[in-house]
């Protein structure tokens, strides 16, 4: 009887969830098809009020089947194109807006004149590598260790960062851990005693010492080689390279030299010395004429709205990659001293703009177990900037006085050499624009929208209003429906609680007056006379 009982009780429960899940399937298809004659509703006001002839045909139940898949077919179709040619044209936007043409108006154009950098073969003042010596180890000429110490500036002030292995041979010596080597070139270094002349006498060509991967140099005609100082300075308050008028003067810049010779590098003034790509090198007697084309690119003032990544170039004055001055040089230096500083957990003193300790010996010699900068030069990479000047030598013309042998000591004392560069007018140049910006790209968007769907934004802004009109009539109803339903329980609640209620009291009612009564009769059998009982 128990298992016939089970198998009764099995077989009710199965039935019942049964029954549940069919009127569950019911209810859903219920309200799917409540729900699709709604969606119908809104998509017909919808097509009626944006002018949508092609939504209106979809739901429209007096045309046939067929002829209403037809514009349900047209209608996707159409949205799926407008939304891939509205990707195809934001993806443009976002990496191609630019781009560079050529300009041949040259009759009114200003230009740069080119930096110059000069580095001395001999960067050493013997009399203040003495004094260095002197007060640094208290050695003198005469003591034995002097040629030693003297070796080691040597090696110091001649270090660049493609050489530096015999600075790396002082990595033993525990006496030059704690020297700050770029102070020391800094006290020891030759000054510029040279005379610099231009076209515009009025105008004074900026001169500056700054160290440089070859070692400290100076920089003329060079503002952005004022960030080599290590001083902060501020875009605005860099001193403004010498430029002239093309074809109304002769541009140029010359350099007079005494008892000198170093090595120049003619580069662009807001770039500082980092190629060999204009190297000239200036001897004794050595009297330079040079003269360079220049191709310069230009940016007009719509490439400001775009972001770097748009535009794949930066501006002088924008701070990126931790400068706040930009320079591709510049940042392929700082790129090179932080991966020295992630090797060897030292700065080389070339870069005394990149926060870090300073090499010592023994960190040189690390960086040159690690072979830098060869590695660096492969990883480090940066953007170009978006105004450039780069020149190129055209011509050379070189002379030298010379000496004889016998008078080469009475002539050393006034032997002298100069070096000019000036510039060749260009007839060309290049100008990075906006070709699409941000207003194409909205008309386009536009065009795609009222060829494809035929809708204009004041149709766009109707849809959205019906639907969010009737979404909101939706759910307004729904919560209405709800607190009704509700208040009803409520209802009801109050009504049985009442019930309830007033069943107890009349339960107590009848308590207490069934009480009452069993107390009176009690009081009425109290008085009573007693029995009489007959014998």
């Amino acid at each position: 009887m128990s298992n016939e009982r089970v198998l009764l009780w099995i077989r009710g429960a199965a039935a019942r969830i049964l029954r549940g899940l069919l009127a569950l399937l019911w209810l859903i298809l219920a309200g799917c098809g409540r729900l699709f004659g709604r969606l119908r509703d809104v998509v017909a006001q919808a097509g009626a009020e944006t002018g949508l002839l092609a939504l209106s045909l979809c739901v429209n139940r007096s045309i046939h089947l067929l002829e209403r898949l037809f514009w349900l077919a047209v209608v996707v179709s159409s949205v799926i194109a407008a939304l891939v040619l509205s990707r195809l044209q934001l993806e443009r936007y976002f990496s191609s807006p630019t781009v560079i043409s050529v300009d041949r108006d040259y009759r009114g154009w200003n230009g740069s004149l080119p930096a110059v950098t000069l580095c001395y073969y001999d960067h050493i003042d013997s009399f203040k590598a003495n004094e260095y010596i002197q007060e640094m180890w208290n050695v003198s000429i005469i003591d034995e260790d002097y040629f030693y110490f003297m070796d080691f500036l040597y090696a110091v002030v001649n270090a660049t960062a493609g050489n530096y292995a015999e600075l790396a041979k002082f990595a033993e010596d525990e006496r030059f851990d704690q020297i700050d080597l770029y102070e020391m070139i800094q006290r020891v270094d030759r000054p510029f005693e040279q005379v610099i002349s231009s076209f515009d006498a009025g105008f004074q060509v900026h001169v500056q010492r700054v160290m440089t991967e070859r070692g400290a140099c100076y920089a003329i005609n060079s503002p952005m080689s004022t960030v080599l100082s290590g001083q902060p300075v501020a875009y605005e308050l860099m001193p403004q390279p010498l430029s002239c008028q093309y074809g109304k003067q002769q541009c140029y810049i010359r350099m007079d030299l005494y008892e000198s010779t170093g090595v120049l590098d003619v580069h662009s003034p807001f770039e500082v010395s980092a190629t060999e790509a204009n190297i000239v090198a200036l001897h004794k007697s050595d009297e330079i004429t040079a003269s360079f084309k220049v191709l310069e690119t230009v940016a007009s003032k719509n490439l400001r709205q775009l972001s770097v990544a748009q535009r794949k170039c930066v501006f002088n004055n924008e701070e990126t990659s931790n400068l706040k001055i930009y320079s591709k040089s510049l940042c392929l230096a700082r790129c090179r001293a932080v991966m020295a500083l992630e090797m060897c957990n030292c700065v080389p003193f070339f870069y005394p703009y990149v926060d870090g300790p300073s090499c010592n010996p023994a960190g040189f010699e690390c960086l040159l177990d690690f072979k830098w900068p060869i590695w660096a030069l492969h990883i480090c990479k940066c953007p170009s900037t978006c105004t450039e000047i780069e020149y190129t030598m055209q011509t050379v013309k070189k002379s030298s006085w010379g000496v004889k042998n016998n008078e080469e000591v009475a002539s050393s004392e006034t032997a002298t050499s100069s070096f000019r560069w000036d510039l060749i007018p260009p007839k060309v140049r290049m100008r990075r624009d906006v070709v699409y910006s941000f207003e194409d790209l909205v008309v386009s968007f536009g065009g795609v929208l009222a060829l494809f769907v035929g809708v204009s934004v004041m149709g766009l802004v109707e849809m959205v209003h019906v639907l969010v009109n009737n979404l909101l009539l939706d759910v307004f109803t729904l919560l209405r429906l709800m607190l009704g339903r509700l208040r009803r329980c409520w209802r009801r609640d109050d009504h049985m609680r009442e019930a309830n209620h007033h069943h107890h009291a009349n339960a107590h009612a009848h308590a207490r007056l069934h009480d009452f009564n069993e107390r009176l009769s009690l009081a009425a059998t109290a008085e009573l006379p007693p029995f009489d009982y007959v014998n």
